[in-house]
């Protein structure tokens, strides 16, 4: 193997580990959004400082290939769609922590929007398993199916907060309602970074542009 062979091998596995960071602190997020561990909910705000730093590593490594290597087109492509999907990644791990300091500042919610709270959490761990393999295996075909399953998060959530709305028409009184609004968009928006993995990947893969919105 040549040495950008190798060096394009290391930068995509420094992904992949980055990814498997974020993935736990969103697990994290979900898990002391349920029990209120605020210790825990700290924890997650410490590992976002590692996370922040593999971002800054992928940076460094793929412009040092570019400067010293000459890579040709695809590799280029690989270097490219890296950068941008360990923004996207960077910026999931941010949504993660502001649920950690929501559970930080706040009581526990109550169990039925905890309830609605953990199922979008748990739609948005299987689009973010299915994009992040699809980048693991090069695999475009599926990149362009996996979006869909935000369409499925954006209508969970949006049938959340029409329930927030109901409540208070009927004169109910939610805690901390903008607070707790924000931190449930956090989930909705960390898909939404999810779906741009999708799309680096295929212009990795590929060399075409898509948006899916």
């Amino acid at each position: 193997m040549v040495k950008i062979d190798t060096e394009l091998a290391l930068f995509q596995d420094a992904i992949l580990q980055m990814s498997d960071k974020v993935r736990r602190m969103y697990l994290m997020a979900l898990e002391v959004l349920e029990n209120g561990n605020k210790e825990r909910a700290l924890a997650i705000i410490q590992l976002d400082e590692f996370v922040n730093n593999d971002e800054e590593e992928i940076n460094d490594r793929g412009l040092e290939v570019l400067s010293l290597l000459a890579p040709v087109a695809i590799d280029l492509r690989v270097i490219v769609a890296g950068i941008k999907i360990a923004s996207d990644l960077e910026r999931i791990g941010d949504y993660a922590k502001n649920i950690a300091r929501y559970v930080i500042k706040n009581e526990q919610l109550e169990p039925d929007l905890m309830k609605h709270a953990k199922s979008i959490g748990d739609q948005f761990i299987l689009l973010f398993d299915k994009a992040i393999e699809c980048y693991r295996t090069k695999d475009a075909k599926t990149a362009i199916e996996v979006p869909q399953l935000d369409d499925e998060i954006d209508a969970a959530f949006t049938l959340l907060i029409r329930y927030i709305e109901e409540r208070m028409e009927a004169g109910e009184n939610i805690p901390h309602l903008v607070a707790t609004v924000g931190m449930l968009r956090n989930i909705e928006r960390a898909g939404d970074h999810t779906k741009n993995v999708c799309e680096h990947l295929i212009y990795q893969v590929r060399g075409q542009h898509y948006d899916f919105g």
